[in-house]
């Protein structure tokens, strides 16, 4: 009996100390066996910050810039180095480097139609189930545009990509992964490549809320341009606005267990951070819409990158060119 009486005492001791020395997660692992189900994220905390942040661009590049567009038939041929002809940050293995990547010439040609159609259903860049399939298009620079990061869960390094969770990756416009001050960063192939709106080439084409600025073409030949355009879409005599995307941060914790996928309030680290809500801003969920512009005057579907998420499209409305296929 004096046991049973001690064994009980014990037990309201362990329940009245270990909140106090450890959180709730711990506590159920510890008292109640990690029980299927259980999970409270009060306690999480995200594996990065939301940071904005961006490298100096202070480097010019020992090669030239080196692109030519033409266009025969149907098809509007790119052929690039992929060289910026503008300031970059500093990248390679050397101190003070964004990331070890050096930037290196690529020599790559990409075919586009040049009369694009919608086809009814949307290819989405990013596979939850298995990362980026594509990169989004080109810019009229020769340098392409790549929104979606190769960053799953769990973010270790290096990162085992036979162990990861794809549906939980980070945003490279919305956590440090080395940007510099174009929102560009490089991969290890040397590939430069734009996450968001490339600051000092739209310097170069004077980009501003005076006009429509045609700044590249998509993966399945319709333009892109910076985020101005039209109040109302079918009217160029109308005033140009600021085109708003009509994504939003989610609201609540992640449902995840902090183990297999994050856990915590949504912050916005994550693409899966945000959700889509049509009518919401000017934009559809391609961050799109359909109206005239300078160069189509009878009207055609755009796209447009935006300052806020998703920056750069994630998605393409009509068929993309092989030319842009990740694998």
């Amino acid at each position: 009996m004096q046991a049973m009486k001690f064994l009980i005492y014990l037990g309201f001791i362990l329940f009245a100390i270990l909140p106090q020395a450890c959180n709730k997660q711990q506590l159920s692992d510890m008292v109640l066996g990690n029980v299927t189900g259980i999970n409270n994220t009060s306690s999480c905390t995200d594996v990065e910050d939301y940071d904005l942040s961006r490298g100096q661009c202070t480097e010019t590049l020992g090669w030239d810039s080196e692109v030519t567009i033409s266009v025969s038939g149907t098809t509007r041929t790119i052929t690039s180095n992929g060289i910026p002809d503008h300031l970059v940050g500093l990248f390679g293995n050397k101190a003070g480097a964004l990331n070890p990547n050096a930037i290196r010439p690529q020599q790559a040609t990409y075919h586009i139609t040049t009369q694009p159609s919608k086809k009814g259903t949307l290819t989405w860049l990013f596979d939850p189930s298995s990362g980026p399939r594509y990169s989004f298009g080109m810019m009229l620079n020769g340098v392409e545009m790549d929104p979606e990061a190769a960053e799953p869960w769990p973010h270790t390094r290096p990162i085992n990509f036979n162990n990861v969770n794809w549906a939980w990756n980070l945003d490279a416009m919305s956590v440090n992964l080395g940007l510099d001050c174009n929102n560009a960063h490089v991969q290890p192939t040397g590939k430069y490549h734009y996450h968001g709106s490339p600051m000092l080439y739209l310097e170069q084409l004077n980009a501003s809320a005076a006009k429509m600025t045609l700044v590249g073409y998509a993966a399945d030949g319709f333009p892109v341009y910076y985020k101005y355009g039209y109040s109302d879409a079918d009217n160029a005599r109308s005033a140009l606005i600021n085109l708003s995307s009509s994504y939003r941060l989610k609201s609540g914790e992640r449902p995840g267990d902090g183990i297999t996928a994050p856990c915590g309030n949504y912050s916005g680290i994550y693409t899966a951070d945000y959700e889509y809500v049509s009518g919401l801003g000017d934009l559809d969920e391609c961050n799109g819409r359909t109206g005239v512009t300078p160069e189509y005057p009878e009207g055609t579907y755009y796209y447009v990158i935006t300052d806020i998420y998703p920056f750069i499209s994630r998605c393409l409305t009509g068929t993309p060119s092989n030319d842009f296929k990740l694998r």
